[in-house]
């Protein structure tokens, strides 16, 4: 994982749609609680073996992502790999703490691929949907597969909440 070495060593980190929450187990690695969440509980249930299998510990919970609420000021890390419901944005902002991370990266338009243009980022999305935030990481890279048949671009962040209010409630 990128910039683990700016993640705290304690504190309450989300993986949202972590799947198998690898990068989560990074983090809890670093000495971090993680909460994840997923839509699919095998994926969840994999997750917790692993963790279990390196003597961590995880909460997870089957959660739908589309109808997002999360408690705030809350969660010292969020990440969110590959996945894009743009109702998580208001959320994680409101759901990280003053000074709080977030590490998001997803799929963004691009010409060759566009098979369904709602499950893509409009580029520098991302940008304006942690805007006030500190920006410490943007970038943009191409992921090829099946020998270069298959082209990707992705859209990362890695951001951090300010310390002064923002404005950010419900």
């Amino acid at each position: 994982m990128d910039f683990i070495d700016i993640i705290p060593t304690s504190g309450i980190a989300l993986d949202a749609a972590g799947g198998v929450v690898t990068n989560g187990l990074e983090l809890a690695r670093k000495g971090l609680h993680v909460v994840a969440l997923d839509i699919s509980w095998v994926a969840l249930r994999l997750a917790k073996q692993r963790f279990e299998a390196q003597c961590f510990y995880l909460d997870a919970a089957v959660y739908d992502l589309a109808h997002p609420w999360l408690p705030l000021n809350y969660f010292d890390v969020i990440l969110n790999f590959h996945f894009l419901e743009r109702a998580t944005f208001t959320i994680y902002r409101c759901a990280l703490k003053p000074c709080g991370l977030i590490f998001f990266q997803t799929f963004v338009k691009h010409p060759e691929n566009l098979e369904n243009p709602d499950y893509y980022l409009e580029p520098g999305e991302l940008q304006s949907a942690f805007r006030g935030f500190e920006i410490l990481y943007y970038g943009q890279n191409r992921i090829e597969k099946d020998g270069g048949l298959s082209r990707k671009m992705t859209e990362q962040i890695v951001a951090r909440k300010p310390k002064s209010p923002t404005g950010d409630h419900l």
